[in-house]
């Protein structure tokens, strides 16, 4: 399939939302030179009961036999839905949070336990100036994938300890660093990449149209390249599987053991050729000569930084690149913010928060109907009790004229002025009427809050038991959506979503709004 027809075939047909691509920050595909993709999660998409099992398990017996956790957390069960991306792990106090937009915690569970408003806000709600910035080294955002193991592990063990002090002496904090040792040295020793070697069909999920993504992007006349913290070793077995043996061919560039976000900050790493038989060769790269050289007896690299790699590519600029991946921190944000490089953020979770948006309209419509009618009663309560202000301070001038040199204040007010403060005051009992009309429109909103409570719980609760919509903090973006915002130029479910699309389409925002733009017209 060409270029032009993959825009005919998106052109003839509306996308689905869960597999379209959606704009954050205009972009021309067309004066982009060059599309890079990260290739764990992104170009390889991996099966979480299968490949984070591997990490977990791994983990805990690493966990057991050499840091000295006791046997019982060999019982221990991994669920591989029970966390989501954006959420944020306090370790010192074994928390693990939902923030919203403004960095406020709306969720927050201690261990395995939920924690109740009052224990959250007294920890993260006292003040602005002791609340915490929620960034290293005391807290850890959970950004990619690959750190759900982490979470649920951290989780599972901070509840052993509260349930078990004497067989887990250690801090919260020192039990978050051996999770997070566990679970890296089981991406280093052979436990996670052995298996995938072995049975790949089991772990990383195949696609069909990822050739054709690639193949349509080339003949576009980008150059299509790979930067990815995996050793070409690995990064072989996952490509064959997914692509052929013949994989390299789809690729002008790959560039292996990256150590992002390493290889986007610091210009002094060392950049190594992979020769043909997997050994490795220094490589000096000072001009693009250098880099169209070496491109000649191979394509694959590994280590080395951003400069090397526009060396290579012979980019001029930051903004020619496109840079795919599924890491908030080490694919998006760094690339974004210190290389300009544009940027495509892969949400896997975003198809199912779309299907799951469209089968709970009724319950959307029920959260909106609940907001308007506490609004139409807080409005009436509001209308009252500007009414009863002012009632009290006619009450006030009626005295004062009913009191010592009343009678000569009294003449100064017009028989308009007097009409008027007298239709004001209303019969005697009008202030206790009022009185009575307040209480029962505070009632009336503490039953329609209460109302509201539960349809955003039922809301909140369709999209995950636990955290709810990963966009979303009530009714707040969460602070995961602020970034994908600030960060991700495109962002979509899938990478293969982007055969839809010509090599030269436009993607276009849509229009800011502010409240007052979405207000109705006067």
């Amino acid at each position: 399939m060409t270029a032009t027809d993959v825009s005919e075939a998106a052109a003839s047909a509306a996308i689905p939302a869960s597999t379209n691509v959606f704009c954050n920050r205009a972009l021309n595909l067309g004066g982009i030179q060059a599309v890079g993709f990260d290739m764990d999660y992104t170009l390889a998409e991996y099966v979480p009961e299968t490949f984070d099992l591997l990490a977990y398990d791994g983990a805990i017996e690493k966990l057991v036999n050499t840091m000295g956790y006791p046997a019982a957390v060999l019982d221990l069960v991994y669920d591989p839905h029970a966390y989501m991306r954006g959420l944020v792990i306090d370790k010192k106090r074994g928390n693990l949070l939902k923030l919203d937009r403004h960095k406020y915690v709306k969720v927050a569970y201690h261990g395995l336990k939920r924690m109740t408003p009052e224990e959250r806000k007294a920890i993260y709600a006292t003040s602005f100036e002791t609340a915490p910035a929620f960034t290293p080294p005391d807290f850890s955002t959970i950004d990619t994938a690959f750190l759900l193991v982490d979470a649920c592990l951290f989780c599972q063990l901070v509840s052993y300890k509260d349930d078990h002090p004497d067989e887990v002496t250690k801090s919260y904090e020192q039990i978050y660093r051996d999770v997070r040792r566990a679970v890296d040295l089981c991406h280093c020793d052979g436990v996670i990449k052995d298996a995938v070697a072995v049975n790949p069909a089991k772990y990383i999920r195949s696609d069909p149209a990822l050739a054709t993504m690639l193949t349509a992007l080339k003949q576009g006349g980008k150059q299509v390249f790979i930067v990815t913290n995996s050793l070409y070793d690995y990064t072989d077995v996952v490509l064959r599987h997914l692509l052929g043996a013949s994989w390299l061919d789809y690729f002008d560039l790959v560039v292996c053991g990256a150590r992002k976000p390493g290889f986007l900050l610091d210009p002094y790493l060392p950049i190594f050729q992979v020769r043909q038989d997997g050994s490795l060769e220094n490589a000096e790269i000072i001009s693009p000569q250098d880099g169209a050289r070496l491109l000649q007896r191979s394509r694959v690299f590994q280590g080395g930084n951003w400069q090397h790699l526009h060396a290579l590519l012979q980019l001029a600029s930051g903004s020619g690149l496109l840079y795919v991946g599924d890491h908030m921190y080490s694919d998006i944000l760094r690339s974004k913010r210190t290389l300009g490089w544009r940027t495509l953020l892969i949400v896997p979770e975003l198809r199912d928060e779309l299907l799951t948006a469209e089968e709970t309209r009724h319950l959307a419509a029920a959260v909106d109907e609940a907001y308007a009618e506490r609004a139409a009663v807080e409005a009436r309560l509001q209308h009252l009790e500007i009414r009863r202000s002012q009632l009290e301070i006619d009450s006030e001038v009626e005295a004062l004229l009913e009191g010592d040199g009343g009678a000569a204040k009294a003449e100064a007010l017009s028989e308009e002025e007097r009409a008027e403060l007298l239709e004001r005051l209303g019969p005697p009992h009008a202030l206790a009427e009022l009185d009575e009309r307040i209480a029962e429109a505070r009632d009336q909103q503490r039953v329609l809050s209460s109302a509201l409570n539960e349809a955003l719980c039922r809301q909140h609760e369709a999209y995950h038991p636990a955290w709810g919509r990963l966009f979303k903090t009530g009714a707040q973006n969460s602070r995961w959506a602020q970034q994908v915002q600030e960060y991700a130029c495109l962002y979509t479910s899938h990478v293969t979503n982007l055969v839809q699309f010509a090599p030269d389409t436009s993607f276009r925002a849509l229009s800011d709004l502010m409240p007052h733009d979405r207000a109705p017209p006067a």
